[in-house]
């Protein structure tokens, strides 16, 4: 019997089903939670803004509507969660980060270590970017987010996150190229996801805002 879907455990919570929220948070705690530490760059910060999260959630459950999937909503009240916390201390704090705590996987042939010093080398250049880029930058190059998603996730039109995170991008490279031990030959990363958490959709393809692809 396969595991039920996100939406059907909502549903038995709102039932009075004692033990619906709590699956709900563990099949999704580790990839808030990295989403929210991406944002911040703190684990201590993250832990908060993701704890924030889930107690939204919490409250708000009776107003989830399916025009949406659960998971955007849920991604959309812990952006808010991180935002709003971050705005209350001004700026990220960086903290080491490992492929625990960041939800990270080694992609095939990839070495741990290797994984570890990118990670942390992003993750120091991610807190340099203007903090609406860094969101749609680790929404759609991290998360791996549809642009159409991460619209919903941010409550602005889909043109909007096309250009957030083109100038994220550019805002990212350049702080990359700055670091002279950031190499363009170390492993990708990838955010690891737990049961029911992967997007069957494609990425996000570099898009220049003012230049769209063609169809």
């Amino acid at each position: 019997m396969s595991d039920p879907s996100d939406e059907a455990l909502l549903a038995a919570h709102l039932r009075g089903d004692p033990a619906a929220f709590g699956q709900l948070v563990a099949r999704h705690e580790r990839r808030i939670y990295g989403l929210c530490l991406r944002i911040l760059g703190n684990r201590e910060d993250a832990e908060d803004a993701a704890q924030e999260a889930f107690v939204a959630a919490l409250r708000k459950a009776s107003s989830f509507r399916r025009a949406a999937a659960f998971s955007t909503w849920l991604y959309r009240i812990a952006v808010n969660a991180a935002t709003d916390q971050a705005r209350r201390r001004g700026r990220a704090r960086l903290a080491d980060l490992d492929p625990e705590d960041a939800g990270l996987a080694v992609d095939p042939g990839g070495e741990l270590g290797e994984v570890v010093a990118a990670a942390v080398t992003v993750q120091t250049a991610l807190a340099q970017v203007a903090a609406e880029f860094r969101v749609a930058v680790v929404l759609c190059d991290l998360y791996r987010l549809p642009y159409a998603d991460a619209a919903q996730v941010l409550e602005v039109p889909v043109g909007t996150v096309k250009s957030r995170v083109f100038r994220g991008r550019a805002a990212l490279a350049e702080r990359l190229a700055s670091n002279p031990e950031a190499t363009p030959d170390r492993p990708s990363l990838r955010v690891a996801g737990g049961p029911g958490t992967e997007s069957s959709s494609p990425a996000s393809e570099p898009t220049d805002p003012d230049h769209p692809p063609p169809g």
